[in-house]
């Protein structure tokens, strides 16, 4: 018996993105990618600094200072620098 997946409609970015978290070699490092990702869609998701969001409201109720939140973003802009690098 054949079983039939609906496949979601998706960007082609967000499929690259599927397509690549498959290809991750076996644990434990796709564990911890799994677990990074969730982690970093959780920040995005609820920023929670004293400043201004990228939409241009305030970031929530604060609970860190502008600084954790810029020293996450400057890891992240290193770690693109790297990628691009190859």
């Amino acid at each position: 018996m054949s079983q039939s997946i609906d496949r979601p409609e998706l960007s082609a970015a967000e499929w690259k993105l599927i397509q690549d978290l498959r290809a991750l070699p076996d644990e434990p490092l796709r564990s911890r990618v799994h677990a990074s990702l969730g982690e970093l869609l959780y920040f995005f998701q609820n920023p929670k600094c004293q400043g201004v969001g990228v939409d241009g409201f305030p970031c929530g109720t604060p609970r860190s200072s502008c600084e954790d939140c810029h020293s996450i973003w400057d890891a992240l802009d290193k770690v693109a620098e790297r990628t691009k690098k190859g």
